[in-house]
């Protein structure tokens, strides 16, 4: 194999690790949006359809800032760059395997010694359990269909001027 093709494979691996990471942490912003409104004593007939909009936000709003970010230092010009980011990658891979196992300890601890759970009825909790990952899932394939139609029309528009 090629010194190039496995620069190829390696930017690969780290397109899915910052993904990955950049997801989980997102994971846990929606649940921190979860800790704080339940905390406030919202009810959650209302959280049912807040929480999905702020997750489904908070991803289109962070796609959107890396799509920004992305547009204006992205002048590299081929798929290879010469040096590869060796540490962030490793620093990637510790967020995107911690920070949801964590985020998991943290929501199992919240439902443990927070009151407001232990009043509501398991149907109540049921119903909003599934509307929150409904939007969670909701947000992270959006997000990804998005991405790939921006970027399909990109790669199109750069085939029509070559």
């Amino acid at each position: 194999m090629t010194n190039q093709k496995t620069l190829l494979i390696l930017w690969i691996i780290y397109g899915f690790v910052f993904i990955q990471a950049v997801d989980s942490v997102l994971f846990f912003l929606s649940h921190l949006a979860y800790f704080a409104t339940v905390g406030l004593g919202v009810p959650y007939s209302i959280l049912n359809f807040v929480l999905p909009c702020i997750t489904i936000s908070l991803y289109l709003a962070t796609s959107y800032l890396f799509l920004k970010k992305a547009g204006t230092e992205s002048q590299e010009s081929g798929i290879l760059f010469t040096k590869f980011p060796k540490r962030q990658l490793i620093i990637l891979f510790v967020l995107a395997i911690t920070v949801i196992p964590l985020t998991n300890r943290l929501r199992g601890l919240f439902a443990e010694f927070n009151p407001e759970i232990h009043n509501q009825t398991p149907t109540e909790f049921l119903a909003f359990y599934g509307w929150f990952h409904f939007g969670i899932g909701f947000a992270r394939w959006t997000t990804l269909v998005i991405l790939a139609l921006i970027y399909m029309k990109k790669y199109g528009l750069t085939i029509i001027k070559n």
